[in-house]
């Protein structure tokens, strides 16, 4: 009678060391996959502070400018600068809380609710992050 061995079964002696050599090598894909996975949220993170000081520099900014054109008489226009700073620090501060995670959500939680809004401001940053590549690449020569 003939013997049907089962597929699901390593074949013979080497059966077992290739079954072994194929867990070891997916155990290696996973930490490679997991170390590339902190390293990219690592860089994201210094991002993020990166750009919560960034706005909050640019808001102290605002501020004085907005001092200054008070002390000019420009009232409305620095009542303006005075809001938009606020608004800037609120931004920072947001950054600096939140985690990684929770802003992803967050963004993606207004795309879902205005469409529009959230791929014209892509748009536009796109459009921003263009001109500023380019203007530092020509600074450079």
């Amino acid at each position: 009678m003939a013997s049907f061995s089962d597929p699901a079964q390593p074949a013979g002696p080497d059966g077992g060391k290739q079954a072994g050599q194929q867990h070891t090598e997916q155990q290696q894909a996973r930490e490679l996959w997991q170390d590339a996975k902190d390293g990219a949220r690592s860089m994201l993170d210094e991002q993020k502070h990166s750009a919560a000081s960034g706005i909050h520099d640019l808001a102290a900014a605002l501020r004085t400018s907005a001092k200054d054109l008070g002390g000019r008489n420009q009232a409305t226009v620095a009542r303006m600068a005075q809001s938009a700073a606020e608004s800037l620090e609120q931004i920072s501060g947001a950054l600096q809380r939140r985690d990684l995670d929770g802003l992803v959500r967050e963004a993606e939680s207004y795309a879902r609710r205005q469409p529009i809004v959230f791929f014209g401001a892509a748009v536009l940053a796109g459009f921003c992050a263009m001109r500023f590549v380019k203007s530092t690449s020509q600074s450079h020569r």
